[in-house]
């Protein structure tokens, strides 16, 4: 009987495969459907809220608006949501009582989070 000592050798080949460039249509759709939005839950006046990522639109109307204060209530009052839901905290007609809100560490807290979630400093005036 003949015995037969057969080894495999397994022998790895790098072939660079020419990728075709996405076209125009693919990179714009991917973009467009960009849909994932940061969110954060912080303590606000003794409450949970969830603060989610600016749109585009805010910031740039944050940045335009004249009044600091309107800019931040505006942002406040487009991005804090009752946390894990689809819920608005605010209205715009409660623009007014969160102007009156004793200015602190809350405030600030929303602020540097908003900061956080859009890697903005969305208060920085619009460049002259």
């Amino acid at each position: 009987m003949a015995s037969t000592n057969e080894t495999e050798i397994q022998v790895e080949v790098e072939v660079e495969v020419p990728t075709v460039p996405p076209t125009r249509d693919e990179i714009r759709a991917r973009i467009l459907k960009a849909k994932e939005v940061k969110r954060k839950v912080i303590d606000f006046f003794g409450d949970q809220i969830e603060i989610r990522q600016p749109r585009l639109s805010d910031i740039i109307a944050a940045r335009e608006e004249e009044n600091r204060q309107n800019a931040v209530v505006d942002t406040l009052i487009n991005n804090a949501y009752v946390p894990n839901t689809d819920i608005k905290l605010f209205e715009d007609t409660d623009a007014d009582e969160l102007k009156a809100l004793p200015f602190g560490a809350d405030l600030i807290r929303v602020s540097n989070v908003i900061e956080e979630l859009s890697e903005v400093n969305f208060l920085d005036k619009k460049p002259a």
